[in-house]
């Protein structure tokens, strides 16, 4: 997949609910049969967020989600195969990787982690956008008494703004599919936006397009968003005949200048800083550039629409962006 960054003037660019309720059908119990040894009591918790991204082909986060919407928490007692006598409140708090206050709350705010299970997946939403988000499952405080049992923490992962799933005859394709209020058209209010163009279909079942904030420690232009696109564009694409995803960036963020003057910075991975800088195309319309990459920003193509900002990149593999 890529992601990508803001424009930057002469710089880098790229690519790159929730009830309590308990999935029955994932719960790991440990049920002593006669005679055997009764389970351990838990020490520690291990916690993982996730979503179901199956359909997706390329470089797929382990959590795709956006503000609000629903992802998968699995909480599991150590050591192996530990559960609580009884049911047992948990709660869930949420951080930021960065330090930073984090900008939304959980939902729920505390679980129940049923007595006699090792293992369980909730259903649960983060309300804001914010990236590095990781979540904290703890035994519920109780007055008078102390929990003996480590809490546990989610790896970091990105709450995007737009998660857009589509599948790969999705005639917009074609001519144009936009993530972003009016669908990135020069009416859009968005500092940052994408349109996709991909006439000829992908290889995975869906595709997604999302928006994302733009921190420091990504590279990308303060005040920008990371457009995101995943899929598996197969053997669809090539230098010659590449896929494009035209980013349009507000006048107010990339004001007056000459398009040549901004650069796009890309990534190829599912997360992580836009470490990659979309270089000219030596030949319009062709993913090709002077050090043989096979991305690159078609400044011919590029112009400005109602004082916005739109450059193209051409790529032939899925990716992150922005300027």
């Amino acid at each position: 997949m890529a992601r990508l960054a803001a424009i930057v003037p002469t710089r880098l660019l790229r690519i790159v609910f929730a009830c309590a309720v308990l999935i029955g059908a994932t719960i790991t119990a440990t049920i002593p049969a006669g005679g055997a040894t009764a389970a351990p009591a838990p020490t520690g918790i291990s916690a993982a967020a996730s979503t179901d991204n199956s359909a997706l082909g390329g470089a797929v986060p382990a959590v795709l989600v956006a503000a609000g919407s629903p992802f998968t928490l699995t909480v599991t007692l150590t050591p192996a195969g530990a559960t609580f006598n009884t049911d047992t409140k948990l709660s869930l708090t949420a951080s930021l990787a960065s330090d930073a206050h984090p900008g939304g709350s959980l939902s729920p705010a505390s679980i129940v982690m049923p007595g006699g299970v090792n293992s369980a997946q909730f259903s649960v939403s983060y309300s804001a956008v914010n990236n590095g988000v990781q979540v904290t499952v703890s035994v519920a405080k109780t007055t008078g008494k102390i929990s003996l049992v480590t809490p546990g923490m989610t790896a970091p992962f990105d709450v995007l703004k737009t998660v857009e799933i589509f599948p790969p005859t999705d005639p917009s394709l074609s001519v144009g599919l936009g993530v972003g209020n009016a669908d990135c058209t020069h009416d859009t209010t968005e500092s940052e936006c994408g349109v996709l163009i991909l006439p000829n279909g992908f290889a995975s079942q869906d595709g997604a397009l999302s928006l994302g904030a733009c921190t420091s420690d990504l590279g990308c232009t303060a005040g920008s968003q990371v457009v995101q696109f995943i899929a598996d564009l197969g053997t669809a694409y090539s230098a010659t005949n590449p896929a494009i995803l035209a980013i349009r960036c507000s006048k107010q963020l990339c004001p007056g200048k000459g398009v040549s003057n901004y650069t796009l910075k890309v990534s190829f991975s599912a997360s992580g800083p836009l470490d990659l800088v979309s270089a000219p195309c030596t030949t319009k319309g062709v993913a090709l550039d002077a050090a043989g990459n096979t991305f690159c920003t078609d400044y011919v193509h590029s112009h400005r629409d109602n004082g916005d900002l739109l450059l193209y990149l051409l790529f032939v593999n899925d990716m992150r962006g922005s300027t």
